[in-house]
């Protein structure tokens, strides 16, 4: 995993060139700089190449979702989670921890959560209704209720499929009701949580 500073010039390969020669493929991610810590100046990082395995599997994991087309709302926060895991791991990173978001603030994000199930929220939305920064958000809100925004959104989701499932409804019908791009995205989520598919939870209930 390699870091490049804003100020850096980057040389990319041709991709078809480099896939045809057998070099490796490069995939470049540019962060917004309101993902970036408020604080006296930016991060630094002293290294370029970074060899850690686990940061390297959620960013390659990222570029997948991006590439199947997921939820952008699940897609932000796990960016936004995987920057504070490098900054906290590699960088200096500069000011001082901001206090956590006043309740009233977080309630209104859940709120919002709960009102638009099957709403495609993007983590700017929710961040504008709090009145802060993303990366901000995502921390004051897993403090609070002990779960991310996009995690709590899909328990949501999943806790109504449920009800849905039990109630008669097909997968693809109780995908299209709350907002899934289609019932293997459903599934997914199913599995992830439950360690079974929505279709075998639908079966153990009717």
């Amino acid at each position: 995993m390699t870091v490049i500073e804003p100020h850096e010039v980057v040389s990319c390969l041709d991709q078809d060139k480099a896939a045809a020669d057998g070099q490796a493929i490069v995939q470049l991610m540019f962060i917004d700089a309101d993902l970036m810590p408020v604080g006296t100046g930016r991060p630094r990082f002293h290294e370029v190449t970074y060899p850690d395995r686990s940061l390297f599997n959620g960013i390659t994991a990222l570029h997948r979702g991006l590439a199947h087309g997921e939820d952008e709302l699940d897609l932000e926060s796990s960016l936004t989670h995987l920057l504070t895991v490098l900054l906290a791991r590699h960088a200096d990173a500069p000011g001082a921890v901001s206090p956590t978001l006043r309740p009233r603030a977080l309630r209104q994000v859940r709120e919002m959560l709960h009102s638009q199930l099957s709403s495609n929220i993007k983590l700017d939305d929710l961040a504008a209704v709090a009145g802060c920064s993303k990366r901000h958000l995502i921390r004051s809100f897993r403090q609070a209720y002990g779960v991310p925004p996009h995690h709590y959104r899909t328990l949501l989701r999943l806790a109504r499929a449920k009800s849905l499932l039990a109630a008669g409804r097909s997968v693809a019908e109780t995908a299209a009701e709350l907002g899934y791009c289609d019932q293997s995205q459903l599934n997914r989520h199913f599995r992830r949580e439950f360690g079974m598919s929505a279709g075998g939870y639908a079966r153990t209930v009717r």
